[in-house]
């Protein structure tokens, strides 16, 4: 805590009517009745102030920022806006993601049945020895041994190459399937596809015309569906978001965000 120090009364300065003083802050010459620099803005303690039955100096610059204060809130950061703020205004910008989502892996869960019985029989191939089979069902057939292990190792090789052919096809349809991304806000539906060279697609919200929401058993029993949009744009009158997960959230979500979409254009569909 700085002391303070009383100012010593100075001469009366050509030319003036006053006692003056100098100020134990800046040094400047003021007037000795005065409580506050006009100078520097610090406050000064002394008789005249106590005479004045004023507050100290002290406590006023308490009450008082300082330059330095001011300084220190001038360089702090503006507050962050609270949730609300941003969600007022997400919704004012028509950003807001509503749904956002990928196709799930169980809409190929039967190509995955298929490609796996595949996978067996081909083991089975490749640990069985047919070749010796077929010669014991064909005892007139006259093969040699070289000749049954030169066949046996063609239809080895062509059984593995088969079974990775199947796994490729099935590893390829499911990342082809995991590239494809939507993404619904108020305004509009966009989508993304593609593995190597990606394509991005939107339709506007207010050209919804329909929507539709299919589900087999199986689909039902997987917890997915697909839900059709019929649409009054050109290039895409009809678009599906295949086979994904909560169907149903999605498909209320853009019924009402549909009809609000409608409503803030005053669009009227006419079939």
């Amino acid at each position: 805590m700085r002391q303070q120090i009383d100012p010593v009364p100075m001469p009366r300065l050509p030319r003036t009517r006053h006692q003056t003083k100098s100020c134990p802050f800046c040094a400047e010459t003021i007037r000795f009745e005065a409580i506050k620099c006009r100078f520097c803005g610090e406050f000064l303690g002394g008789r005249g102030q106590a005479e004045a039955g004023r507050p100290k100096a002290e406590d006023r610059r308490a009450s008082v920022p300082t330059r330095q204060e001011l300084s220190r809130r001038d360089a702090q950061p503006a507050t962050e806006p609270s949730d609300s703020q941003e969600e007022s205004a997400a919704d004012e910008d028509g950003t807001r993601v509503l749904w956002s989502g990928r196709p799930s892996l169980l809409a190929l869960a039967g190509m995955f049945l298929k490609a796996g019985c595949f996978l067996v029989l081909c083991w089975a191939v490749y640990r069985y020895p047919v070749t010796t089979t077929m010669v014991g069902y064909f005892p007139k057939a006259n093969v040699r041994v070289e000749q049954l292990a030169q066949i046996e190792g063609w239809l080895d090789a062509g059984t593995l190459a088969l079974a990775l052919l199947a796994a490729m096809t099935v590893a390829w349809k499911a990342i082809s399937l995991k590239s494809i991304g939507y993404e619904v806000t108020p305004d509009r539906i966009e989508w993304s596809r593609g593995v190597f060279d990606r394509h991005v697609d939107n339709i506007d919200m207010f050209r919804v015309v329909d929507l539709k929401l299919r589900r087999s058993l199986l689909e039902c029993l997987l917890g997915i569906g697909t839900v059709i949009l019929i649409t009054s744009d050109e290039s895409d009158p009809e678009f599906e978001f295949v086979k994904v997960r909560h169907c149903r959230d999605l498909y209320d979500a853009l019924k009402e965000t549909s009809l609000n979409a409608d409503k803030k254009r005053s669009v009227v569909h006419v079939e």
